[in-house]
Order: C-alpha cells, then sequence, then structure tokens
C-alpha cells in the first residue's frame, strides 16, 4: 500500500466569511446544487467528494435489518456462517506518516447485512476487497441498494508505532461518509460510533464526519468493521466511506474542524450565497412593485426571486444534516414546480404577451406533476420532470423572443442569458437521467466546480446566469423609466405653461356679475379649459369644455380651441360653437381632407354662453353639462360634441335671469367622481350642492374620489337690471 501525502498536524477551519468575501470578489453566485444531484447514488461522485450522484428511484421507508445475513444475488461477496472461526485473516497494515494515517485499504467488503459480520472470529477470507478511495464500481463491485460491510484488521505493531509516534497518546479514528450513507461503526464487535440516521429507525441524512475512540494497544490486532446503510431510493456504486483516517487524540479534532468546514464549502456556502443574492433581488421587486403598481411583473419577480432564495436555504439546511432527505426531497420536489410556474407568469407579465393559454396548460401541468411523486410512480415522475423542464425552458425563451422580435428591447437584454442558462442546466439534467440509467458513462453526469474550496455545480451556474439576467433587466428597465420620466418631466412642464393660457388665473368680476372658479387637475395636466372674455357692452362670454385625453396632447387641443375662440369676432354663442368645430376638425384630420362626415380621434364637449347686464342669459351646448341655476338644472338641446361631424348647426336659448342669481357651469369630473366602494357622486349629490360656492363644490367631489378633472365656474347675478318677473325659454337658431 503507498505511502499517503503527508498530514499537518494543525489545520484551521477556513473562515465562513473570509469564502463569502471570495465568492463576490470572484462575481460567482453560486446556487444550490438540484436535489437529485444531492440526493442520490454515491457511484458518479469523484473520490473525496461528499455529495453522491442521482438516486435511480424516490426514497421509500427503509425496512429494519433482520438478524438473519442478507446477500445480493450475484453480489462478490458470500456470505459465511456467523460462528465458523476465522483462521488467518488478511491483516491490514497502513502506513504511518507524523502520526496521522489515511485507512484507504484493503478493506473486505461484502453486500448484506449480518449482525455476526462485525464479531473478530468472523471469516472474511472469501469477501473481495476494496479500496474507498476509489468508485466500488471500478473494483468489480456490482451497484446496489441498502446494506454493506466493511472490514479491516489494524495490526497491532503499526499501531505502537502510530502511538510511538504520537507520545502515547489514545487513537482516535475520524470517519467521513460520503453523501446520505448512514455508518455504525464496530471495534472489536462492539459499536463505538455512528451517524445520525443509523438508529432504530433508518433515515438518510447528509451524513456529518465523526470521530471513533479506539482502545488502548496492547499489542493485540483491533478489528473494524462498518456497517453502512443507504435508502432503497439510492444506487449505489460509488460506495458510502469517503475517507477513515487514524491518528492521536490531538490531532483528530484538527482534522475533524477540516472535514467539518469541507462539508459547508461543498453543501451549505454556494447555496447560501445564492440564497441571499436572491432575497435581495425579491425586496427590490417588491419595492418596484410598491412604487409601480401598475406593473405586476415586478410581483411575480418577487415571488420568483422568493422561491428561489427558499429552496436555497432548504439546501443549505439539508446539506448541514438539519434535515432528511424524506423531509428535503418532497420539498426540493414541490417547489421546483412552483418555481417553474411562477417564472412562467412572470414573464408572461413581462413580455405582454397574449399567448396566456399555453402558460396556463403548462402552469397546470407542472403543479399537478408532483401528486405522482407522492403516489410513487418513481418512473413516470423522472421522465415527466425532465421533460417539463425542458419544455419550460423552451416556452420561455419563445415568449422572450417574441416581444424581442416586437420591439420590447428589454426582452433581448433577457433572452440571451436565459436561454444560455436554461440550455446549459436543460442538457445537465438530460445527461444526468441518461447517465443513472447507464445510457451515457457515469463518468460525464452531475460535473462539479470549484472557486477556491467551494464547490457547485451546474444547476448552480444556470441560476447565477439566470440572477445575471434578472439583474441586467431591472437596470436597463431602470435606465429607461429614467430617461421616460425625464421626457414625461419635461412633458408636463411644457403642458403646464400651456395650460395657463387656458385657466384664467384672474376673473373680470364687475358691478353686475361676481365670478368664483375652481380648477383640480387629476393627473397634473387634463383637458378642461374654460375662458371668461368680457366684452364692450358690458355681457361675458363664458365658455367652458372638456378635451378628451390627458397631458400635452389635450393640452394641445384645448390651447388651438382657445385661441380659435380668442380669434372669433362674433360673440353669438350658436356661431362660436360652429367656429370651434370647424377648427377642431380641420386641427385632426388629414390636410385637405374635411368629409361632411368625418370620424375625429379628438373630441371635445363644450358649452358656450352669453350674459348680458340686464339678465338675459342665451346659452348653446355641444354635449356638454348643463349649468345650475339655483340648485336646478337648464334644459338645452342635446348636441354632438365638437370634433365629430363637419358643419354641424348648434342650437341656442335664451333664458332670463333675476338679480341675486347664482349660474353654475361645472364638467363631467363632478358627476363621475367616485368613492372607493364604486359609488358615484351622481347628478342628484351635484345639484344638491350645485347652490354652493365654486370651491366648495370642487372639494367636495375631490374628497368623495376624483377620477377626472374637476371645473367649477359659479356666476353670481348682482346687477339692479336684472329683475324680470317672467322667466322666458326662447331657442334660436
Amino acid at each position: 500500500m503507498p505511502l499517503p501525502p503527508q498530514a499537518p498536524s494543525k489545520l484551521l477551519r477556513p473562515s465562513v466569511v473570509l469564502r463569502l468575501a471570495l465568492l463576490v470578489l470572484c462575481a460567482v453566485p453560486l446556487a444550490a446544487q438540484t436535489p437529485a444531484a444531492k440526493s442520490g447514488s454515491a457511484a458518479g461522485s469523484k473520490p473525496g467528494s461528499a455529495h453522491a450522484s442521482k438516486p435511480t428511484t424516490k426514497p421509500a421507508p427503509a425496512a429494519q435489518p433482520g438478524p438473519a445475513p442478507v446477500t445480493q444475488p450475484g453480489s462478490a461477496a458470500a456470505a459465511q456462517p456467523a460462528a465458523q472461526p476465522a483462521p488467518a485473516p488478511a491483516v491490514a497494515q497502513p502506513p504511518v506518516l507524523h502520526a496521522v494515517v489515511r485507512l484507504d485499504g484493503p478493506w473486505r467488503f461484502a453486500i448484506g447485512d449480518d449482525p455476526g459480520w462485525a464479531d473478530p472470529a468472523y471469516d472474511d477470507s472469501a469477501w473481495p476487497t476494496v479500496d474507498v478511495s476509489q468508485p466500488a464500481s471500478n473494483q468489480g463491485i456490482d451497484s446496489y441498494s441498502g446494506f454493506a460491510w466493511y472490514r479491516m484488521r489494524l495490526d497491532p505493531k503499526q499501531l505502537a508505532a502510530v502511538t510511538s509516534a504520537s507520545g502515547g497518546q489514545p487513537l482516535v479514528l475520524l470517519v467521513t461518509p460520503n453523501s446520505v450513507g448512514q455508518l455504525a461503526v464496530y471495534v472489536n464487535g462492539i459499536e463505538t460510533g455512528r451517524t445520525r440516521g443509523m438508529g432504530e429507525q433508518l433515515t438518510m441524512y447528509q451524513s456529518p464526519p465523526f470521530t471513533v475512540p479506539l482502545p488502548p494497544n496492547n499489542n493485540a490486532a483491533i478489528l473494524l468493521a462498518i456497517r453502512s446503510w443507504a435508502g432503497p431510493s439510492v444506487t449505489v456504486r460509488r460506495g458510502l466511506i469517503d475517507r477513515i483516517e487514524l491518528g492521536p487524540a490531538s490531532d483528530i479534532p484538527d482534522r475533524l474542524e477540516m472535514a467539518r468546514a469541507q462539508q459547508w464549502d461543498e453543501r451549505a456556502v454556494s447555496s447560501m450565497v445564492i440564497s441571499f443574492l436572491f432575497f435581495c433581488v425579491a425586496v427590490l421587486g417588491f419595492a418596484l412593485y410598491l412604487a409601480q403598481r401598475s406593473h405586476p411583473e415586478y410581483l411575480w419577480l418577487g415571488l420568483l426571486c422568493v422561491t428561489v432564495a427558499i429552496r436555497g436555504a432548504f439546501d443549505a439546511i439539508y446539506g448541514l444534516s438539519l434535515i432528511s432527505l424524506g423531509v428535503y426531497d418532497p420539498f426540493s420536489s414541490v417547489s421546483g414546480h412552483i418555481f417553474m410556474a411562477v417564472t412562467a407568469e412572470f414573464v408572461l407579465r413581462f413580455t405582454a404577451s397574449k399567448a396566456r393559454m399555453p402558460v396556463r396548460i403548462f402552469q397546470i401541468s407542472v403543479l399537478v406533476l408532483p401528486l405522482i411523486y407522492f403516489v410513487r410512480l418513481n418512473q413516470v415522475y423522472d421522465v415527466l420532470s425532465v421533460a417539463a423542464e425542458v419544455v419550460f425552458c423552451v416556452l420561455v425563451c419563445v415568449l422572450l423572443f417574441r416581444a424581442w422580435r416586437a420591439g420590447r428591447t428589454d426582452a433581448g437584454v433577457m433572452l440571451f442569458p436565459f436561454f444560455l442558462g436554461a440550455t446549459g442546466d436543460s442538457a445537465n439534467t438530460v445527461i444526468e437521467y441518461a447517465s443513472s440509467h447507464h445510457w451515457l458513462p457515469e463518468q460525464i453526469g452531475s460535473p462539479q466546480y470549484h472557486v477556491g474550496p467551494i464547490e457547485f455545480g451546474t444547476g448552480t451556474v444556470a441560476y447565477c446566469i439566470f440572477l445575471l439576467s434578472l439583474i441586467a433587466v431591472i437596470l436597463y428597465r431602470f435606465i429607461r423609466v429614467s430617461q421616460d420620466e425625464q421626457r414625461s418631466n419635461a412633458e408636463v412642464a411644457a403642458a403646464r405653461s400651456v395650460q395657463s393660457l387656458l385657466i384664467p388665473t384672474q376673473l373680470p368680476s364687475n358691478k353686475n356679475f361676481m365670478l368664483e372658479s375652481a380648477y383640480l387637475p387629476v393627473h397634473g395636466v387634463g383637458g378642461d379649459f374654460f375662458q371668461v372674455l368680457p366684452l364692450q357692452d358690458e355681457s361675458l362670454l363664458l365658455v367652458v369644455g372638456d378635451v378628451s385625453g390627458k397631458g400635452l396632447q389635450a393640452a394641445m387641443s384645448s390651447s388651438t380651441l382657445v385661441g380659435a375662440l380668442r380669434n372669433e369676432l362674433a360673440h353669438d354663442p350658436a356661431t362660436v360653437l360652429n367656429h370651434l368645430n370647424r377648427v377642431l376638425i380641420g386641427a385632426v384630420s388629414s390636410p385637405g381632407k374635411v368629409p361632411d362626415l368625418d370620424a375625429a380621434p379628438c373630441f371635445a364637449t363644450c358649452l358656450c354662453a352669453r350674459i348680458y347686464p340686464d339678465g338675459t342669459l342665451v346659452v348653446a351646448n355641444a354635449g356638454h353639462l348643463g349649468p345650475y341655476r339655483d340648485g336646478r338644472e337648464l334644459e338645452l338641446p342635446s348636441s354632438l360634441p365638437l370634433g365629430v361631424i363637419a358643419d354641424v348647426e348648434y342650437e341656442q336659448v335664451t333664458y332670463c335671469l333675476n338679480q341675486g342669481e347664482r349660474l353654475v357651469f361645472l364638467s363631467d369630473g363632478v358627476v363621475e367622481a367616485q368613492s372607493p366602494s364604486g359609488e358615484l357622486f351622481g347628478f342628484e349629490r351635484t345639484q344638491q350642492v350645485s347652490n354652493e360656492s365654486a370651491r366648495y363644490i370642487a372639494q367636495t367631489a375631490r374628497h368623495f374620489g376624483q377620477t377626472d378633472d374637476i371645473t367649477v365656474i359659479s356666476i353670481y347675478v348682482a346687477s339692479r337690471a336684472a329683475n324680470h318677473k317672467v322667466e322666458e325659454a326662447v331657442p334660436t337658431r
């Protein structure tokens, strides 16, 4: 047996903080290995790895070992009678170097279970020998499930040499199991140490390293027997022992600390880092959703990242042996399918795709799939899981590609990294499945990579690429939204400068009329406008209207109407509306084409009234709300809004107002105010407050629930000449 490499006498545990810093500095976010890669066979793992490859079936309750020996058919080991004495079993002579010895072999090996195999007198000479540092499948041992035993006899001379080199200290074994392998160590037929799951109720955990004290050296050989077990869901090809070391009690604790640190590096650090990174992105996604409720994709981004963060946390907990495979595997299966369903919803919302039916069918299918796992249809579940992952990657890539072709640049930013990660992860899943069924060489399945001492797999790389794509999209959208906000702010500033011309800041009140107005836009800049023009005969020309649309476009249309009003020489209300209608039709139609029945893409409701000092009111309406006279709505002829049909003739009506009466003009923002429960302010409430001041009416509607621009103009008739005993309503053209 060749000499092992020199083992240092003092090994300090690497700082977890330093390892995390190394990950961040290297800019390689890591993710947890896929559940299948962490919970499976011990054959595909490289020598020294604490991981096992994918199981061929899912976990099932393990049967308790019986007293009779159990040997697998076709096994290389032949079970001997338990009471047969051993004539001269092979004695291992491990090399000694600085009082630390690696007991790689030769070990006698047998598949099956018999308590008598722990007896030092049992004859194991017919058992084949194996080296635990090499895969058992490479040493002529068939793959198996369940129990197997290892036996080694330590030579007293070698034990004495190790004891002498350590200054006479007691000797201790350091046993490092492989993956979910459960071990019980017997020294001279007496159980002296075991893993957590090797109790009365057999359970699979990611087994941590543990120590076993040896009896004092009395110039006698020591028989080591190790009983190993893995559940029926695990196909063992490599073996369930990673390594065994022998050394003095002063040196083994350092080796144990190093082995535990290696367990952190290989099973927990990458999962914890990726869980933390996805949690940070989840917080960012929820914050963006709270700031922009109109973008539900941010909500689904947060849910997606929370799913990955929780799964990464469970990967770390499982890797540190805090939960069993029986708890971890169902959770991992369900969480993986939830991740695919949530990611599909995020991409659907993100791309604003109309292909909802295929996505819904996929989501329902992938969420129902775990039911097959729970009814133990393992082979069906394995095939459908691989197919679902491939379909998921194709579906997401197609949605992103179609959105990118439709002009969504942010979808293109996400497409390439997601395609790269999805392709790699899907290929790795297919390769793992094929290698676990011996369709491909086992060496190419479940590849492992390292950044310093930290180990991760292909699934981790796929998570990292996916995370980078999410960060890239968030940054791209942040830059784009910032630019849009700058343009929007410039547009609002321009619209407000235009609006200052549409909404008078001072009203021409005089001895005949007292005017008051209130204007409350709903989105900073609205489409409402009004003008009050004093005329030479001391009458007032009042125009109030509401242009369809919002923002700068509505403000420009309103400014067109106000400009046309101020340039109009005639002050007859019907004539004014006819002129404004022709102007709006010409502004929105193609140059030179104003047909008689041309449907314009922009229209405006408008009401024009002229009030004389003697109280005469001449009013014409183009689809606007009628004014209220002392709490009663004036009846006006119905007509079309401006900009709908060219050459329309508007009818005007004449009323006589008395001194002390109040005339109120308002926009539909008052009537259409809506409470949180969905109730409208309505005409009845409007009539009840119509005799109040303009400011009171506007604030009442706003507090009820403003949904549109609110404009209110109140005119109080103070002229003594306005004193008519008989009211007349005379329609004119």
